[in-house]
């Protein structure tokens, strides 16, 4: 399966998710961010956290690579890494 595709939709999580959710920090220091849908060309589409400096920087097609991203600490101070799409490039294209 690749590693690069288009953005095909997504929608930005303004507020602290409920349990189960098990990010950093609390309600006072949560810290938006987008989830979508990827579309890897001729695979499949696929959903994931979408890592973005500027979340309003993001549009539909926009193209998108695979990374690793830490998504919080764990109890022994540890980061804990998984999978995220990523804007290939900074620009704006619309």
């Amino acid at each position: 399966m690749g590693n690069e595709g288009t953005l095909w939709s997504y929608t930005v999580q303004r507020f602290r998710p409920k349990s189960p959710f098990n990010g950093d920090g609390d309600e006072t220091d949560f810290k938006p961010y987008a989830v979508g849908y990827v579309e890897l060309p001729g695979e499949a589409i696929i959903e994931s956290r979408i890592v973005a400096a500027d979340v309003s920087q993001l549009y539909i097609g926009m193209p998108m690579r695979l990374v690793a991203d830490v998504y919080r600490t764990d109890s022994d101070g540890k980061a804990v890494t998984t999978f995220a799409f990523a804007p290939i490039d900074g620009e704006r294209h619309t």
